[in-house]
C-alpha cells in the first residue's frame, strides 16, 4: 500500500534580503519509506505504518511538530486530509514542512 502525501514547505531567510520561498509537491511514499531531503543527506520524514485513513509518520529529531506536546518517540498519526508542520529548530533558515495526507492506494 501507498500514501499521496502533499509536502508544503516554507523557507524564510534569517538574514537580508528576507525572502520567502514556498514549494508544494505531491509524493508517493510505501509503508516503511523515508521520504523529503532534510538538505544534509538524510531525510526528514519515514512512514512507519498505514492504517484505515491515517498514516503513522516518524520525524527526524532536527524538527518539532509545531502546536502539539512533542512525543518521545517523534511519530504521530495522520488522518486524511488533516495538515501537520513541522519546523527545523537548528537550521540557518528558517524551513517549515506541511503534510498533507491526500490518499491511500
Amino acid at each position: 500500500m501507498k500514501a499521496l502525501i502533499e509536502v508544503n514547505e516554507l523557507k524564510q531567510d534569517w538574514s537580508p534580503p528576507f525572502q520567502k520561498k514556498k514549494e508544494i509537491k505531491e509524493i508517493e511514499v510505501e509503508e516503511g519509506s523515508a521520504f523529503e531531503s532534510n538538505g544534509n543527506g538524510g531525510n526528514v520524514f519515514r512512514l512507519v505504518q498505514i492504517g484505515k485513513d491515517r498514516i503513522l509518520v516518524e520525524y527526524d529529531v532536527g524538527y518539532t511538530n509545531k502546536g502539539h506536546v512533542h512525543p518521545v518517540n517523534r511519530q504521530l498519526w495522520i488522518a486524511r486530509g488533516e495538515k501537520e508542520s513541522f519546523s527545523q529548530l537548528w537550521g540557518n533558515d528558517g524551513v517549515t514542512k506541511t503534510l498533507t495526507l491526500m490518499e491511500l492506494k
